[in-house]
C-alpha cells in the first residue's frame, strides 16, 4: 500500500460512530460517556475523545482507538478489525498479495462447506430416525431443545460415505472435503465420512464460523471416545476454546473467564446460565489461548477434572496465563534513588475445586447445581494458593533437595505477585509450609526475576544508569527528534532490536497507537528469540517487516527510514532508559490533563461520583508522574515535550 490506509480510515471514521454501536452515549461537554463494555458499572466511567478519536475508561483502565475496541469488544484480530472498518469507511483494501489472497478465498471455501456439513448433522439429528440413540443419549446427559438449536449440535450417521456424497452434490471438491477435514483419504483413492456414529458438536472460530467438529462415540466400544477435527488451514485446537463465540460478551460484561475441559461441560454451563464458561479442545492451555482471554477477561478462573492430573493440568495451565498475562509498569524507587519500572501481572488467575467425583456438567445439573456452582466459583482459590498445595505434595519436604526444587518451582509464581504484601504473607507461608527461612524463600524470588533478563542486567552492569564519561557527549551530532515520545522510542527500538530483552526494555502498553504496539511486539518476538550474542539488527527488521500486515508497512518504513545515531554499547541501556522515561511521563502528562478537564467539566454538572472517582486518579497520576526524572539524552536536544 502506498498511502497509511490506517490513518485515512482512522479519519474517515468518527470513533463515537463506532464505539456508538456498542454503547450508548450521552454528551459531557467536549467529549460524551457511557457503561464501559469491558467491566460491569452503574455510573458511567467510559469517556469517548471525538477530537483524539480515542477512548478511556476511568473504571478499569481499558484505553485506545477504533482498531482496538473493534479487537477487544468483538474478538478480533488487527486484519479482521482493519478490513471491518475500512468496509465502513467505504476504502478498498489492496489484498497482501496473490497467494495470500488465494489463500483467504480457500479458507473461506472449507468453512462454507463446514458450515453446510453442520447444517447436515444437525437436521439429521432432529429428523431422522437412525439418531434415535443421539437424541436418546443427548436426552440423557440433560440437553434440553434449545440447547441443541443454540449450539447447532448434530449427528453423523454409520455411514463411510452419507456427508461426503451430499457435500459433493453440493459442488464441493473431494480435495476440498479432505482439506477441511470433513473426509479422509483412502489408501487405494478416494475418501470416507471422518465421523461415523457420533454426536457432534461443531467448533466454530472467534468469529462464530465452524471451522470444525468434535464427536462424541455412540456406539458400545467405539473409539476413541472423542475424536475432533484434524489439524487444517482452518482448524488447530491450540487456539480454539470452545464456546468462546458465545461467551465472549458475558466475559467482557463480567470481566471474568472460566476455563473447563470438555465440550458437553461448556454446554451445559451455558445451558444452567453460566455464559462466562468456555473448554479447551482435547489440548492443555497454550499461549494462544492465554492470547485470545486477556483481551477481555483480568480474571480467569481454572476448573478442571479434581483429581490429581487435573491439578497438574490446572499448574501447567496457570503457568501458561502468567506468562501472557497483562503487565502493568509500577515505578519503584531503586538503588541512589533511581526509578526503576517492575512489570507485574494485572491478570488474577484462580483454581475452582469441585467436589471429589464431580464433573462440571454432572455438578451443574445436579439439584441446586447452578448455586452450588456460583458458590465455588467465588471460593476458588488464589492461584499461588493452589501451586504452594500442588507443589508441596509432589516433592520429598524431608529432603534439602526437595525443598530446593519446590522452592524454585513456587518463585515462579511469587514473582508475579504485584501488591508487595501480598508477596510478603505468601514468602511466610511458603517459609512455614517447607520449613525453610524466610530469607531463603525471598531470595529465590530475587534470583527467579533477576534470571529473565539477564541480558539486560549485563549491560547495565557495563555503563549502569548515570552521566556519561567525560567527552563521550561530544561524540554525537543532535539531530531532530521523531514526531512523537512514542515514535522517538520505537525509532530506536528498530536502530536496535536488542533493547526489546534489556531490564529497561518498554512494554506493549507503553505504545499507547496502536500500530505502534503492534509494530514493537512484531520485532520484540523475534529479536527475543534470535541470537543474543550477535544481534542481526537488519534480519529481525525484515523478518518484522514480513510478518506485518500490509496496512502497518507504510508506517514502519516510515519510522525505520528516520536517522539514528551509532551508539555504542555501554551508552545504549542509558539512552533507552531515557526516551523511555520521557514516553512515560509524557503519557502521564497527557492523563493528568484529561482528569483535570474532566473534573472540570463534572463541577460543571454536579457529577460528585465522578468528580470523587477523578480525583483519585488525579492524584495517583500526578504522584507518579514526579517520580520519573528522564535524564538528558546522549544524542538529542532536551525537549520536555
Amino acid at each position: 500500500m502506498d498511502n497509511d490506509v490506517i490513518a485515512e480510515i482512522k479519519q474517515r471514521t468518527p470513533v463515537e460512530d463506532v464505539v456508538g454501536e456498542t454503547v450508548r452515549l450521552t454528551r459531557a461537554g467536549r467529549n460524551l460517556k457511557g457503561l464501559c463494555p469491558f467491566h460491569s458499572e452503574k455510573t458511567p466511567s467510559f469517556v469517548v475523545y471525538p477530537k483524539d478519536g480515542s477512548y478511556h475508561c476511568f473504571g478499569c483502565g481499558e484505553s485506545g482507538d477504533i482498531f482496538a475496541f473493534l479487537m477487544k469488544t468483538e474478538g478480533l484480530d488487527f486484519r479482521a478489525s482493519l478490513e471491518k472498518l475500512a468496509r465502513k469507511a467505504g476504502i478498498e483494501l489492496k489484498p497482501r498479495n496473490e497467494q495470500a489472497a488465494a489463500e483467504d478465498r480457500t479458507r473461506e471455501r472449507l468453512k462454507e462447506a463446514c458450515a453446510a456439513a453442520a447444517a447436515f448433522y444437525n437436521n439429521l439429528y432432529l429428523n431422522h430416525p437412525a439418531a434415535a440413540n443421539a437424541r436418546t443419549y443427548a436426552e440423557k446427559r440433560g440437553l434440553t431443545p434449545a440447547t441443541i438449536e443454540l449450539f447447532q449440535i448434530g449427528f453423523a450417521p454409520d455411514s463411510w460415505d452419507a456427508l461426503g456424497n451430499y457435500l459433493l452434490q453440493r459442488g464441493y471438491t473431494s480435495q476440498e472435503l479432505i482439506d477441511a477435514g470433513l473426509v479422509a483419504e483412502r489408501d487405494e483413492g478416494g475418501h470416507y465420512d471422518r465421523f461415523r456414529n457420533r454426536l457432534l458438536f461443531p467448533i466454530r472460530d472467534h468469529k462464530g464460523l465452524i471451522v470444525g467438529f468434535g464427536g462424541r462415540a455412540l456406539g458400545e466400544g467405539q473409539t476413541p471416545k472423542y475424536l475432533n477435527s484434524p489439524q487444517s488451514p482452518i482448524f488447530d485446537k491450540s487456539s480454539i476454546l470452545y464456546g468462546f463465540d458465545l461467551a465472549r460478551s458475558h466475559i467482557q460484561r463480567a470481566g471474568q473467564a472460566v476455563i473447563v475441559e470438555g465440550y458437553m461441560d461448556v454446554v451445559i454451563a451455558h445451558q444452567a446460565g453460566q455464559s462466562n464458561v468456555v473448554g479447551t479442545i482435547g489440548t492443555a492451555l497454550t499461549d494462544r489461548h492465554a492470547e485470545l482471554l486477556k483481551r477481555i477477561a483480568r480474571h480467569i478462573i481454572l476448573c478442571l477434572d479434581p483429581d490429581t492430573a487435573g491439578d497438574m493440568a490446572a499448574l501447567k495451565g496457570s503457568e501458561v496465563l502468567q506468562e501472557h498475562a497483562e503487565k502493568i509498569a509500577i515505578p519503584i524507587r531503586g538503588e541512589r534513588g533511581l526509578i526503576n519500572v517492575e512489570r507485574r501481572s494485572e491478570t488474577e488467575i484462580r483454581i475452582m475445586q469441585l467436589p471429589p467425583g464431580k464433573d462440571p456438567d454432572e455438578l451443574l445439573l445436579s439439584e441446586g447445581g447452578p448455586q452450588a456452582w456460583s458458590r465455588l466459583r467465588d471460593e476458588a482459590l488464589p492461584l499461588i494458593d493452589h501451586v504452594i498445595t500442588v507443589v508441596a505434595a509432589r516433592h520429598d519436604l524431608k529432603s534439602a533437595h526437595g525443598k530446593s526444587d519446590a522452592v524454585a518451582q513456587i518463585s515462579l509464581f511469587l514473582r508475579e505477585l504485584g501488591d508487595p504484601i501480598q508477596r510478603a504473607h505468601y514468602v511466610q507461608r511458603v517459609a512455614s509450609v517447607l520449613h525453610v527461612p524466610e530469607e531463603a524463600v525471598q531470595e529465590a524470588v530475587g534470583r527467579t526475576s533477576a534470571n529473565r533478563n539477564t541480558t539486560g542486567r549485563d549491560a547495565r552492569r557495563t555503563s549502569g544508569p548515570g552521566t556519561l564519561p567525560s567527552g563521550q557527549s561530544d561524540l554525537y551530532t543532535p539531530i531532530e527528534p521523531v514526531s512523537t515520545p512514542e515514535e522517538h522510542l520505537l525509532s530506536m527500538v528498530l536502530k536496535y532490536p536488542q533493547t526489546t530483552w534489556m531490564a529497561s526494555a518498554p512494554l506493549s502498553e507503553d505504545f499507547t497507537r496502536l500500530e505502534n504496539r503492534l509494530i514493537y511486539e512484531a520485532v520484540a518476538a523475534l529479536a527475543v528469540a534470535s541470537d543474543k550474542t550477535a544481534p542481526d539488527a537488519p534480519a529481525i527488521r525484515a523478518a518484522a517487516l514480513e510478518s506485518l500486515d500490509p496496512a502497518l508497512i507504510p508506517h514502519f518504513l516510515r519510522i525505520a527510514s528516520r536517522e539514528e545515531p551509532e551508539l555504542f554499547r555501554f551508552v545504549l541501556p542509558y539512552e533507552l532508559e531515557s526516551r523511555l522515561l520521557r514516553l512515560r511521563q509524557h503519557n502521564d502528562r497527557i492523563w493528568i490533563q484529561q482528569c483535570q478537564l474532566m473534573m472540570q467539566e463534572a463541577q460543571e454538572t454536579g457529577d460528585a461520583d465522578t468528580i470523587d472517582k477523578l480525583k483519585i486518579l488525579w492524584s495517583r497520576s500526578l504522584a507518579r508522574f514526579h517520580h520519573y526524572d528522564p535524564k538528558p539524552s546522549t544524542v538529542f536536544r532536551d525537549s520536555r515535550d
